[in-house]
C-alpha cells in the first residue's frame, strides 16, 4: 500500500535517512500508470519527485515504463529540456512488484491561464507559444541519436525512407500481440493504409510520440519540460506534429511550421503529415486495447479500462472504416474535423 509511512521508508532507501517524506498526493485519473508527487524534507529543505509506477495489470501503451526512463535518462544529458531522472527499480515491495521510476519534480504547470482570452494581444501569445513548442521539437528532431546513445535501444528503421514502413510493421505485430477482438476492419484499414506509407522522411529523428498541449510543463509561456515519453520512437519527424494536441491551431499552423522548419533545418512534407494524422488514428487502437486485457482479467477492474479499451476502440475502428479507399488528404480532413482539440473552448480542429 502506497502512503506516507511506505513512502518515507522508500525514499530512505535510496537517498538517505535524513530524507522525510511530509506529504504526497496521486494525480489523476493516471489510467494507464499511476502517478504520485511527493514532498520531503531534506535538511532543512524542501524537496519534490514524481514516483511512477504500473497500473494493477499493466499500462495502456504496450511500452514497459523502464523503456520510459531510458528515454528521459538519455534525454537529460542534451539540450532537451526534460525532468532530472533518478532511478528506476524493476520490482520493488512499496508497488508489490510493479516497476517504478523516480523523477525530479519540474517547477511549472501544464496549464496556461488566459491562453485563449479574446484580443490580438492574446492571439500573439497563443503564436508566441506554438512557436515556443515548434523549437522544442526542432531540438528533439535534430539529435544525433548515435552520439546520443538512442540508436542502441530504440528500434531503427533502415533508412530516412522506411520511416513509415518500420512504424507501420511495429504496431502491426504489436496488435497482433494485444487486440482482444479480431477488428476486421482495422485489418482493412491497414492494408489501405499501407498502400500510403511516406518515403519522404527528411531524416531519422528521436520523436515524443504523444506532445502538445497537455503534455508539456510550462513556466511563463516556455516549455521548462518535455513529459510524457512512453510512445517515443525513432522516425518521421512528421509524426509528432500529428498528434501535437492543438498546438497547429494555436495560431497559424504554416507559421508554426515553418518557425520549426527554419530551427530544424529541415522541411515537413505536407501531404506526410495528412497520412500521419490517419495513422495515428489506426495506432490509438491498439493502443487503447491493450488496456482492456488486465480489465478482461479481473487485475484491473476500473471502469475506464472498458471505456477506453472497448468503447472508445469501436469509435476510431468505425472512423477508420469511414474513411477506408478514400484519399490520403481527405481522410486527414475527416480525422481533423473528427478530433476537436479538447484544449480551447471553441473545439477548434486539432
Amino acid at each position: 500500500m502506497i502512503d506516507t509511512a511506505s513512502l518515507n521508508s522508500y525514499f530512505r532507501q535510496h537517498m538517505g535517512g535524513d530524507v522525510r517524506v511530509i506529504r504526497y498526493k496521486r494525480t489523476f485519473p493516471g489510467i494507464s500508470r499511476e502517478t504520485f508527487l511527493v514532498w520531503t524534507e531534506e535538511s532543512g529543505a524542501e524537496g519534490g519527485y514524481v514516483f511512477r509506477t504500473d497500473a494493477l495489470g499493466g499500462p495502456i501503451c504496450p511500452v514497459p515504463l523502464e523503456y520510459e526512463y531510458r528515454i528521459i535518462k538519455g534525454l537529460h544529458a542534451t539540450v532537451v529540456p526534460v525532468a532530472e531522472p533518478l532511478w528506476f527499480e524493476a520490482a520493488p515491495a512499496i508497488t508489490d512488484g510493479r516497476p517504478v521510476m523516480v523523477r525530479r519534480m519540474v517547477d511549472g504547470s501544464n496549464d496556461l491561464p488566459g491562453l485563449y482570452d479574446e484580443g490580438a494581444e492574446a492571439a500573439a501569445r497563443r503564436q508566441r507559444i506554438a512557436f515556443e513548442h515548434a523549437e522544442k521539437l526542432a531540438a528533439l528532431h535534430t539529435l544525433d541519436l548515435d552520439a546520443t546513445g538512442f540508436s542502441a535501444f530504440v528500434d531503427m528503421p533502415a533508412s530516412a525512407a522506411d520511416c513509415a514502413r518500420a512504424d507501420f510493421d511495429r504496431w502491426m505485430r504489436i496488435f497482433h500481440e494485444v487486440r482482444t477482438d479480431p477488428f476486421p476492419l482495422l485489418t482493412e484499414a491497414a492494408f489501405w493504409l499501407r498502400e500510403h506509407l511516406p518515403t519522404t522522411a527528411p531524416r531519422i529523428s528521436l520523436c515524443k510520440g504523444n506532445n502538445g498541449m497537455g503534455e508539456e510543463i510550462w513556466k511563463e509561456d516556455r516549455i521548462v519540460a518535455l513529459s510524457d515519453w512512453e510512445l517515443a520512437f525513432a522516425g518521421d519527424p512528421a509524426q509528432d506534429w500529428a498528434l501535437s494536441q492543438g498546438m497547429l491551431t494555436l495560431g497559424d499552423a504554416e507559421q508554426t511550421l515553418r518557425h520549426y522548419e527554419n530551427a530544424a533545418g529541415f522541411t515537413i512534407d505536407r501531404s506526410s503529415l495528412d497520412f500521419y494524422r490517419v495513422w495515428e488514428v489506426w495506432k490509438a487502437v491498439p493502443t487503447l486495447n491493450n488496456g482492456l486485457r488486465p480489465f478482461l482479467s479481473g487485475e484491473n477492474p476500473r471502469v475506464p479500462r472498458l471505456n477506453l479499451g472497448f468503447g472508445r476502440v469501436k469509435l476510431f475502428e468505425q472512423l477508420l472504416g469511414m474513411m477506408i479507399g478514400k484519399p490520403i488528404d481527405e481522410a486527414a480532413r475527416i480525422v481533423a474535423e473528427w478530433r476537436k482539440s479538447p484544449y480551447r473552448p471553441e473545439n477548434a480542429a486539432n
